[in-house]
């Protein structure tokens, strides 16, 4: 007979406590549980700093965390994409009051603003190597016709208005590189989820860099090349709600473009986004592509009795993520074996671009 108050063993908790996880056997076996179990997602405040960020480091192979990193990103004040970042955290999942109660706005503007600083020198690191590179065969003109022996004042001055010009441009462009669209929902997970802002950090900025760097290029392209995927799936997975939408016009771009942008982030409530997001970051971001497809599957039947379906589109119904994953799975074995790769693909490899437009 079961003692009164026990509590039944969690088989993650019980396969954290047999290292090494960090094995690709360990993380086998971590991702089918996730898949098959699913963690505990109790959001009780006296339970909210669970294992699970200690899982997500685990599936993004994130280092434990140095919080002096974090610190002098901090130290350093406003970034350039500062005011940009100002404009868009205050409307974050302000509909959600766990949310609310535990991560603070500052908190939030504080994370991504250290990203951005991140962003910044990458940018600037990029830029100087491109300058270097430009400037390697003027140097080696330079040598061949004895302008090294020009005084410096007379050559630079050929060169300083075309730099001066470029400045202006220089600024716009790294400011678009430091902080794109949906960021800050990208971020919520992360912190609501973690014990700390440094280990919110560490996980957020590897899973935007590592596992889905074309979705927070300025242009958001990795973002367009998942829609274009999900309604190509779509076709594939359910002809019939496909053609029903196109004859309404309705594209991925008109009815997708937030759920794909912030991986279904933009979806409450947030206790069912973190169990999506413990199978995405298992299995993979562009698994994202076809979690929407079956939050449309999930209402499909009055998507198609409906004259007006973008007003069922326009937001989509709270999430359930179990249902949502299970559908996702099962869409798998449908796609032909090319699209599921460029599927894969999308969120990071810009080689992918050409193939997935000609879709």
């Amino acid at each position: 007979m079961r003692k009164a108050g026990h509590k039944k063993k969690d088989p993650i908790e019980s396969l954290l406590r047999k290292p090494p996880i960090a094995t690709e056997q360990g993380l086998s076996e971590l991702r089918y549980l996730i898949l098959t179990q699913g963690m505990p997602n109790d959001t009780s405040e006296s339970d909210q700093y669970s294992y699970r960020p200690y899982i997500w480091a685990l599936l993004l192979q994130v280092p434990p965390v140095q919080a002096k990193e974090y610190i002098n990103l901090i130290h350093r004040g406003a970034s350039p994409a500062y005011s940009k970042i100002r404009n868009d955290t205050f409307r974050t999942l302000t509909t959600d009051i766990a949310f609310q109660r535990k991560v603070s706005e500052t908190s939030l503007i504080r994370v991504l603003n250290a990203l951005a600083w991140r962003r910044y020198d990458a940018y600037v690191a990029r830029r100087n190597q491109h300058q270097e590179l430009q400037q390697r065969p003027y140097r080696q003109s330079r040598i061949a016709s004895g302008l090294l022996n020009t005084p410096s004042r007379i050559v630079s001055t050929s060169t300083q208005a075309t730099t001066q010009s470029s400045n202006t441009d220089d600024e716009c462009m790294a400011i678009s590189e430091l902080y794109v669209q949906g960021l800050n929902v990208l971020a919520a997970p992360f912190l609501y989820s973690s014990a700390s802002e440094t280990q919110a950090f560490a996980l957020f900025d590897t899973f935007a860099h590592v596992c889905c760097p074309l979705y927070v290029k300025p242009m958001l392209d990795g973002v367009h090349l998942g829609l274009k995927l999900l309604d190509t799936c779509l076709k594939i997975i359910d002809p019939t709600l496909y053609s029903f939408l196109k004859s309404k016009l309705l594209t991925a771009e008109l009815y997708g473009f937030a759920s794909v942008l912030t991986m279904s982030a933009c979806t409450p409530p947030l206790s069912e986004v973190l169990i999506l997001w413990d199978f995405l970051l298992a299995f993979g971001a562009h698994m994202n592509v076809l979690a929407v497809i079956a939050q449309l599957l999930l209402i499909r039947d009055s998507l198609l009795s409906s004259a007006s379906p973008m007003q069922l589109l326009r937001t989509f119904p709270p999430l359930q993520a179990k249902k949502v994953i299970t559908l996702a799975v099962s869409f798998v074995p449908k796609l032909p074996e090319e699209l599921y790769n460029l599927l894969v693909r999308h969120t990071y490899d810009e080689s992918v671009t050409d193939k997935i437009n000609k879709l």
